[in-house]
């Protein structure tokens, strides 16, 4: 099955990690990695030199930090400079929160600069896995390239009523997805999105998983697809959106 045939691209980045720099396997482990290369290496380079390595951006003002993960050509992850776990973190569903996936999306175009050739808006794609289906205990969105059978199959949804949640199958599974208009992320933060959803929803973010692709419409318009990958453990779906991602950029 799709869904367990492949790791969450963080293991990778750890392994690759400890590969590259003085360290045991237990460290390479380490739940508390990307935290750790955030708030020790990039926040203090940033604060001190005005240098953000390891990552490639720091954003004081706005408080997140871009790295490069070891896992493809082309994969970003964006993660915030104040500690969150996940996507169960209550501090995300507050009124002043800011929007990480918008600050995700603008960050997009580094994907086409590092793969050196343009990709659309449908080829790109921003996700957040599960509590279940990931290995650290930090908050990080993955920014890369979309399956193309991925994309083919959303765009069966492009005449969707807006902002509606609707059963989406796909490989033999039932997942949900929202057509969002081209300003939505400029009104609405998809982890509220999410959690609107119901009071259920609201109360059990971490069995949560979300995936937010570009998207062209039927009327010629464009816009976005919201994807919502919950964990249903009778069918060993850890919730890991990552799998719906193509790492290896094959458009």
């Amino acid at each position: 099955m799709r869904l367990l045939s492949r790791f969450p691209s963080c293991f990778s980045l750890l392994l690759g990690l400890w590969l590259a720099l003085p360290a045991s396997p237990a460290q390479a482990a380490d739940p508390h990695k990307l935290w750790e290369i955030t708030s020790q290496q990039c926040v203090p380079g940033m604060q001190a030199t005005g240098r953000p390595q390891p990552c490639v951006m720091v954003d004081l003002a706005r408080g997140f930090v871009v790295l490069k993960d070891i896992v493809g050509p082309a994969q970003y992850l964006l993660m915030p400079t104040r500690r969150l776990t996940g996507i169960e973190s209550p501090a995300l569903l507050e009124p002043d929160a800011p929007n990480y996936w918008a600050h995700a999306w603008e960050q997009r175009g580094r994907v086409a600069q590092a793969l050196g050739r343009p990709l659309t808006d449908e080829q790109l794609g921003v996700e957040i896995n599960s509590a279940a289906g990931r290995s650290q205990l930090h908050l990080h969105l993955h920014i890369d390239c979309m399956r193309r059978d991925v994309a083919a199959s959303l765009a069966d949804h492009r005449v969707d009523p807006l902002q509606q949640w609707l059963p989406w199958y796909f490989e033999g599974h039932r997942y949900w997805v929202m057509r969002l208009p081209a300003d939505a992320l400029a009104r609405h933060d998809p982890f509220k999105l999410a959690a609107a959803r119901s009071a259920y929803a609201a109360d059990n973010m971490a069995s949560q998983s979300l995936l937010l692709t570009g998207a062209r419409f039927a009327d010629g318009s464009t816009g976005f697809f919201l994807v919502n990958m919950p964990v249903n453990f009778d069918r060993e779906e850890q919730g890991s959106a990552e799998v719906l991602m193509d790492h290896d950029c094959r458009w």
